[in-house]
C-alpha cells in the first residue's frame, strides 16, 4: 500500500511537470502586463524621496529606488524571455509531433547539401529538452531576484523614514547602528565566502562553520523571513552548478539583460536627480520642465515652472514647488507658537498662522529678472497636473523690452541652497 501511494504521488508530480507549460504561459502573459505597471510604483517612490528626503540623503534614496527598479527590470526581462522561449518550445513540440526527425530522402534540397546542414543542427528532441529546462528554472530565478531586491528596497525605505522621524529625538550615531551592523555582516560574509571556497580551506572545520554561519545570518538580513526558501532556490542552483553549468550561465545572461533594461529606464527617469541635482541647475541648458505651467502634461516638477518659453503677455506666471523637506528646515523658525495674548479668536489665529507661513516662503525665496531683484506677491497654489503644493506669483513685464530674458529663482534653506535660471523670449508689444 505505501508503495502504491508513493507511485501515485510520483505519477502526479510527473504529470504536473509535463503539463506545467500551460500554466507558465498564462502566468507569464499576465505577469508581463502586471510587472510593466510596477515601473509606475518605482517612479512614485522616486518622487516621494525627492519631496521628503533632505538633499544630503538623496544618494541613499537613490540606492533604494534603484534596487526597486532593478527588481522590476529583472522580473520583466525574465517573463518576456520565458514567454518567448515557452512559445518557441510549444512550436517545437508541435513540429516534432508531425516530423519526429530530419529526413534526407524527403528533403526538398539536394541530399549532400541537406546532410551538411543537418550535421550542424541540434536534434529536435535535444532542443525541446534544453528549452524546457530553461523555461522551468526562469520562474524560480525571477522570484529569488524579485523578492531579494524588493525586500531590501522596502526595508531600506522603512529605515530611512524611521531615521528621519527619530533624528530630532535620538542621537544620530544610535540610529546609524543598524546600518553599521548590516554592513559589517555583509563584509564578514564576503570574507568567509572568499576564504571558504579556497582549495586550502575546503576541509577546514572552523572555516567552513564560519562560512555556514555567515551565510545563514547574512541570508536572514538580506532575505528576511523567507530566507530558508530563498536559500533553497539558490542552493539548488549552486549545488547543481557542475552538472548544469550552461543552464546557470543562461540565467546569468538573463540577469545582464535585466540590468540593461534598468539602465535604459534609469536614463529617462527622474531618478538621476537623486544622484546629481546640479545637472538641473546648469544655466547653459534649457529643460522642458521649466515650461508648460497650465498645460497638464507635467508628471512631477523638480524645478520652478512658467507658462512658456515664448511669452506674449505682459504678466508672467511663476510656480515654485515647496517640498516637504523644506518644512523640516524652515517651518520651526517661520511659524512660532502664538502667545495667549495674541489669540483673540480661533479663526483669526488660523489666519495669522497661514499668513506667517506664507511670509516664511517669501523670506527664503528670492527672484530676479535679468539681474533686477523682484518682490512679487506669493500665493499658495497646487499645480493642476502634478498636484504638488507650492507658491505662485505674477511678474510684471510691461516695462521690459522685447528679447531674451532670464528669471533666476533661489531657495536659501539653512546650509542648503538651490538655484534655477529659466530663460524665455519676451515678444513685447511690437
Amino acid at each position: 500500500m505505501p508503495q502504491h501511494s508513493e507511485k501515485s504521488s510520483t505519477s502526479w508530480l510527473q504529470r504536473l511537470k509535463d503539463e506545467s507549460w500551460e500554466a507558465e504561459l498564462l502566468i507569464s502573459t499576465i505577469a508581463i502586463f502586471g510587472t510593466l505597471q510596477l515601473f509606475k510604483g518605482v517612479d512614485w517612490l522616486t518622487n516621494y524621496f525627492i519631496n521628503t528626503l533632505l538633499p544630503e540623503q538623496y544618494l541613499i534614496g537613490y540606492m533604494i529606488v534603484f534596487m526597486g527598479l532593478l527588481a522590476v527590470s529583472l522580473l520583466v526581462s525574465m517573463f518576456v524571455i520565458h514567454f518567448s522561449l515557452r512559445a518557441y518550445w510549444v512550436g517545437l513540440v508541435g513540429l516534432n509531433s508531425v516530423f519526429p526527425d530530419y529526413s534526407l530522402k524527403e528533403s526538398a534540397y539536394p541530399e549532400l547539401y541537406t546532410a551538411k546542414i543537418l550535421a550542424i543542427l541540434p536534434k529536435l528532441n535535444k532542443t525541446i529538452k534544453d528549452v524546457d529546462e530553461i523555461c522551468s528554472v526562469i520562474f524560480s530565478a525571477a522570484f529569488l531576484m524579485l523578492y531579494t531586491y524588493m525586500y531590501l528596497a522596502l526595508v531600506g525605505s522603512l529605515y530611512l523614514l524611521a531615521y528621519n522621524a527619530l533624528i530630532d529625538k535620538v542621537a544620530a550615531f544610535i540610529l546609524w547602528i543598524p546600518l553599521y551592523l548590516f554592513g559589517l555582516g555583509m563584509i564578514v560574509q564576503m570574507v568567509f565566502s572568499v576564504i571558504g571556497n579556497l582549495k586550502h580551506f575546503r576541509n577546514n572545520e572552523w572555516v567552513q562553520t564560519g562560512y555556514f554561519q555567515s551565510v545563514r545570518w547574512g541570508s536572514i538580513l538580506v532575505f528576511g523571513p523567507l530566507y530558508k526558501y530563498l536559500l533553497q532556490i539558490s542552493m539548488t542552483f549552486g549545488s547543481n552548478f557542475k552538472k548544469k553549468k550552461s543552464l546557470v550561465g543562461l540565467v546569468f545572461i538573463f540577469v545582464i539583460i535585466g540590468f540593461v533594461i534598468s539602465l535604459v529606464r534609469f536614463s529617462s527617469s527622474r531618478m538621476r536627480y537623486l544622484v546629481r541635482q546640479d545637472t538641473y541647475f546648469d544655466a547653459t541648458k534649457i529643460y522642458g520642465g521649466y515650461y508648460g505651467l497650465g498645460s497638464g502634461t507635467q508628471e512631477y516638477l523638480i524645478s520652478p515652472c512658467i507658462d512658456s518659453d515664448v511669452v506674449e503677455k505682459e504678466a508672467l506666471r511663476l510656480f515654485i514647488p515647496i517640498y516637504d523637506f523644506e518644512y523640516r528646515l524652515e517651518r520651526v523658525g517661520c511659524v512660532e507658537n502664538e502667545t495667549p495674548e495674541e489669540i483673540v479668536d480661533k479663526e483669526q489665529a488660523i489666519l495669522n498662522k497661514r499668513q506667517k507661513l506664507l511670509d516664511c516662503y517669501s523670506a527664503y525665496h528670492s527672484i530676479d529678472l535679468n539681474g533686477r531683484e523682484l518682490t512679487p506677491q506669493f500665493y499658495k497654489y497646487h499645480h493642476p497636473s502634478t498636484d504638488q503644493f507650492g507658491v505662485i506669483c505674477y511678474i510684471d513685464l510691461s516695462g521690459q523690452s522685447a528679447g531674451h530674458l532670464k528669471l533666476k529663482i533661489r531657495k536659501e534653506l539653512e546650509e542648503q541652497e538651490m538655484e534655477w535660471e529659466i530663460p524665455f523670449y519676451y515678444v513685447g508689444n511690437e
